[in-house]
């Protein structure tokens, strides 16, 4: 029997997890959703148990390419992906649940599978920076976890999430038996280097609101759809989150936005925004567009 504590908007709700050890593979899971169980494949016994069931012909292929997915996991040899999974287990949880809060100690290792987290740092007065979202494969808390020092950030699922979670000191032997883990948390904190000094960048060389979110949308256009009429990004925040990207208020960003609605340079589409000429847009603001990810659309 376990505790497992879940924030969900501003309610904190503490449920009581357990499971059969002598259950199947498939049987042995916990997703909390609206305070409640359901099953879903979780952790596995050791391979000996399960190779008379014939478990590595029947789940195993399936829970290899779920891990697979997870960019950790992809150059990762069977037998090390075969005890990372043995040794772990895993858990969904919904949509804007709290993960991990700034200042926790970091008892366990959470490495996301599926979904989306957001990652941001909180101030006293309440306001929120939002640094950027992990994608499946990454470890939350990763300096953290690693460190042993409290959590430097709060993790907040954006969509429900599928985690993968064992305790920091088994995840931190495994990487001595495991070496191509070893570079993939080397090249995570690589990673996370550069992101924080992009946003530190963002935040302290660029002067102004509107060069700011004109920069932001800027960065979204390189991962967008290139269409006849320009860059279409789908957004699915509110001008508060984007506020909090970029170290300004909600209100900052409404007028940046209408002023460049009005200028021709942006426009809405329902959920999606629509850039119909990037160079313009970096222009107007002052910042500057290499490559342009709108020069070769029509």
């Amino acid at each position: 029997m376990r505790n497992l504590s879940l924030v969900h908007g501003a309610t904190r709700k503490r449920l009581r997890i357990a499971w059969s050890e002598r259950a199947l593979p498939e049987n042995r899971a916990r997703t909390a959703k609206a305070g409640s169980l359901h099953t879903l494949p979780s952790r596995f016994a050791a391979e000996k148990e399960w190779l008379g069931r014939g478990w590595l012909g029947e789940g195993w292929p399936g829970i290899r390419e779920l891990y697979r997915k997870a960019e950790f996991f992809r150059q990762l040899p069977d037998d090390a992906l075969f005890e990372f999974v043995s040794i772990s287990e895993r858990f969904v949880c919904p949509g804007a649940a709290l993960i991990l809060r700034e200042g926790q100690e970091p008892a366990n290792i959470l490495l996301l599978l599926e979904g989306k987290v957001k990652l941001s740092l909180n101030s006293s007065d309440g306001r929120r920076l939002i640094l950027g979202f992990a994608s499946p494969g990454e470890i939350l808390g990763l300096t953290s976890a690693v460190s042993g020092y409290p959590y430097e950030v709060t993790a907040e699922a954006q969509f429900p999430c599928t985690i993968s979670s064992l305790p920091r000191q088994s995840f931190l032997d495994f990487l001595l038996r495991a070496p191509v883990a070893c570079e993939n948390v080397a090249q995570q904190l690589g990673f996370e280097n550069r992101r924080t000094i992009e946003q530190l960048r963002t935040l302290g060389l660029t002067q102004s609101a509107p060069a700011r979110l004109a920069k932001l949308l800027l960065e979204w256009c390189a991962e967008s759809t290139r269409t006849l009429n320009g860059m279409q990004i789908q957004c699915s925040f509110t001008h508060g989150e984007i506020g909090e990207l970029i170290g300004t208020t909600r209100e900052t960003i409404s007028r940046c936005m209408n002023d460049f609605k009005r200028r021709g340079l942006v426009a809405q589409r329902g959920t999606a925004l629509l850039v119909p000429n990037c160079a313009a847009l970096a222009a107007y603001a002052g910042v500057g567009l290499t490559p342009d990810p709108g020069a070769s659309a029509a």
